[in-house]
């Protein structure tokens, strides 16, 4: 899907649909070097920390914009370098070794990086919900996935979109598949313009609704069989983070503080957001922040806190649709995360 590049634009999360970006990253981890754990001192005395976006600075951000802000990175004596989101994606920035650690949009992004034995480990969990819905125009009269069945869905045109929708479809008690198409604009205008008749959305999608009146109809994933996906995760080059230990452990205290500041006073994590990030859309953040606030809420622990189990289910089903994928390319037949995900960086 094209996006708007704007940083801070009212345009689309889609962590669902970016696995278009996670699966580019396959072909690079086969032709690039891992990072060999070094490490640069400031002249105050900070180690300095490339960390990759994984996206336009956002409301999903503000934990982290608020642990630099609030120099909860230098207490542990840190220098983050931010990496802005570009044409590589964050997941091969740091597999690479071009980036420490950095964001990934979900359990999907993070197992196709895995999968495809990508050098990272994911080490902190900054949202433990998927926000995003399927979504159709409320005047559609469409009230089911079952409904989308010979429909157009909009998209990457990834195998994984179409497990999803089809899966959602049969749940539902539908007959037949989707048809699916690549958008070459943004969900919001692709639904209004009936170029398709489903799209993921976001909450910013909602914001954008809100300004035209726009109506949606959203069907959640989860409700028809689909287990839970995550938000943004943070992921760590392995070498790097086998070699400094101490660092990964201080990146992830600063972020776990970060994070719980930004449930705690929202007000003030997107406050510190724009003062790191001054074009960002502070109506459209305040907006996001409160329609996914409980989409932050970790159940599995205090913040950051991954669950193993979770991760586990999201790539059995994975695996079920037969889009999870190794190395060359091939569909896996199992595939254990326990390798892959770790809590022993967070505070104790």
């Amino acid at each position: 899907m094209a996006r708007n590049t704007r940083e801070g634009a009212p345009v689309s999360r889609r962590s669902v649909i970016r696995l278009g970006s996670s699966l580019a990253v396959g072909a690079l981890v086969l032709t690039a070097c891992s990072d060999t754990g070094n490490t640069e001192k400031t002249a105050s005395g900070l180690t300095t920390v490339t960390f990759a976006l994984d996206y336009l600075p956002g409301a999903t951000h503000n934990g982290l914009a608020y642990a630099m802000q609030k120099g909860l990175f230098a207490k542990e004596g840190i220098k983050i370098k931010i990496l802005p989101v570009g044409t590589t994606p964050s997941d091969a920035l740091i597999g690479t070794g071009k980036a420490q650690f950095g964001f990934t949009s979900s359990y999907a992004s993070a197992l196709t990086d895995l999968a495809a034995g990508m050098s990272v480990k994911s080490i902190f969990l900054a949202m433990p919900h998927d926000p995003s819905a399927i979504s159709v125009l409320a005047s559609s009269g469409i009230t089911s996935p079952a409904g989308l069945a010979g429909k157009t869905y909009g998209g990457y045109g990834t195998p994984m979109e179409l497990a999803l929708v089809n899966s959602m479809i049969a749940k539902a008690g539908g007959h037949g598949a989707v048809k699916q198409v690549v958008l070459s604009v943004g969900s919001i205008e692709a639904l209004k313009s009936k170029k398709v008749d489903a799209a993921s959305t976001w909450p910013d999608d909602d914001y954008t609704a809100t300004q035209d009146g726009t109506k949606f109809t959203k069907f959640q994933p989860t409700d028809y069989g689909v287990p839970a996906n995550s938000g943004v995760l943070v992921l760590a080059n392995n070498s790097y983070a086998q070699k400094n230990p101490k660092i990964a452990r201080g990146l992830a205290k600063a972020l776990r503080e970060g994070y719980q500041a930004a449930i705690d006073d929202p007000k003030a994590a997107n406050a510190a957001l724009a003062a790191q990030f001054p074009s960002i859309n502070r109506k459209l953040v305040d907006f996001t922040t409160r329609a996914q606030a409980k989409d932050m809420v970790n159940s599995d622990g205090p913040v950051g806190t991954q669950s193993v189990q979770k991760m586990q289910a999201y790539a059995d089903w994975m695996i079920k649709m037969g889009v999870l994928t190794g190395a060359g390319g091939k569909a896996l037949k199992s595939f254990d995360v326990t390798p892959f995900v770790t809590n022993t960086y967070l505070p104790k």
